[in-house]
């Protein structure tokens, strides 16, 4: 059967079908290879920064106990002033004129002044065994709360309270027995001012938004860059998303890191016990904070992988040519060869493969 000039057309170019054959397999192995690499890098990053958040929530806890402890061993230096217990002041009459009671009085209230005078307290106080306030600053409770009265007896040592509002003011209540002939006598309280773990929060920088903040063993919120949530008793559950296994393991006085989601932003949370306290230490870092170093990467690695594809197309382009250019011109000499010329010679080509071969053949065949 013969073929129609019609049928002699090329309907589909070898140059087009190399071309986006080849084109199409290299697209498909990059992008396979781009989101393997692209899953690779965030994991290997999201691994990464837990294991270095984790040191850095233990050292930063660290940093606030140092910080407790200051303030702990100046409360057992006034406690341990001798001004403060009547062994100090000697039996009978001290000075010959005034009772022993109103001579300790007067000496415990100098010792507390002076105290007050150096160090940045709300208030500073003395309390008998029950929690009654014996003596003490403007402004100090007329007695102890039960629970914190209660860690004073138990440990009959230096307490620290779970909480740090006091009064509509933020600060950290401490208390160290008075002993007398080495037993406990009175509780000295004293209310720290808040400022100084404020300036240890705040100093923690975390990337653009991350922050650290203190909770204590019931989840509430003991210290925050952002004070008003102190104040208003703030829970960790709040601001952990309600994540259960964050909390059991904060509470609980762990040290870790871990991931969660809080109002649908995903964290990245590292926390150590604070010891010596009933707190830890939280570090929380958004997620994003980091993702936009590894989408820069990513970003990068996407338009190399572009510049890459572009130069392979061109070289695939080339190739395809100097192939289907002497196909084409063999083709044509064919169809007119069918159409009864005789006299056409054909292009010779010296690539040393099968179109030389081809093209000789075809020669030969005129």
């Amino acid at each position: 059967q013969l073929y129609s000039g019609s049928d002699r057309k090329v309907k589909r170019s070898l140059n087009q079908r190399m071309l986006r054959n080849t084109t199409l397999n290299i697209l498909i192995v990059v992008g396979v290879c781009f989101v393997i690499m692209m899953l690779s890098m965030q994991s290997l990053a999201n691994s990464i920064l837990l294991d270095s958040l984790q040191p850095m929530a233990k050292q930063s806890a660290e940093t606030v106990e140092a910080n407790i402890h200051m303030l702990a061993d100046r409360m057992m230096t006034i406690a341990g002033d001798t001004r403060m217990s009547i062994e100090g002041i000697g039996d009978g009459m001290a000075s010959g004129s005034k009772p022993v009671t109103e001579e300790i009085e007067e000496s415990r209230k100098a010792v507390m002044t002076e105290a007050a005078e150096i160090y940045e307290f709300h208030t500073l106080a003395l309390y008998d065994l029950n929690g009654g306030l014996v003596q003490g600053m403007d402004g100090a409770p007329e007695s102890l709360d039960s629970g914190f009265l209660g860690l004073l007896q138990q440990t009959d040592n230096l307490t620290i309270h779970t909480g740090t509002v006091f009064e509509d003011k933020l600060g950290i209540t401490m208390g160290m027995p008075v002993k007398e002939n080495n037993e406990t006598a009175l509780y000295l309280v004293g209310v720290y001012k808040y400022d100084l773990l404020h300036d240890v929060l705040s100093s923690i920088n975390l990337g653009k938004n991350g922050m650290a903040y203190m909770v204590n063993r019931e989840g509430i919120v003991t210290g925050h860059p952002d004070q008003s949530k102190v104040m208003s008793g703030r829970a960790l559950r709040e601001l952990s998303g309600g994540n259960e296994e964050a909390i059991g393991r904060v509470t609980t006085g762990e040290t870790g890191a871990t991931e969660f989601a809080v109002d649908g932003q995903n964290m990245l949370v590292a926390f150590s016990p604070i010891r010596g306290t009933q707190w830890a230490l939280v570090i929380q870092v958004p997620k994003s904070d980091y993702n936009s170093l590894i989408n820069n990467s990513m970003v990068l690695a996407g338009l190399c992988s572009l510049a890459v594809l572009l130069i392979s197309v061109l070289l695939i382009l080339k190739m395809a040519r100097s192939i289907s250019k002497p196909v084409k011109n063999v083709t044509n000499r064919m169809v007119s060869l069918s159409d009864g010329d005789l006299h056409t010679e054909v292009a010779n080509l010296r690539s040393g493969d099968e179109l030389e071969i081809m093209t000789r053949t075809l020669t030969d065949t005129v």
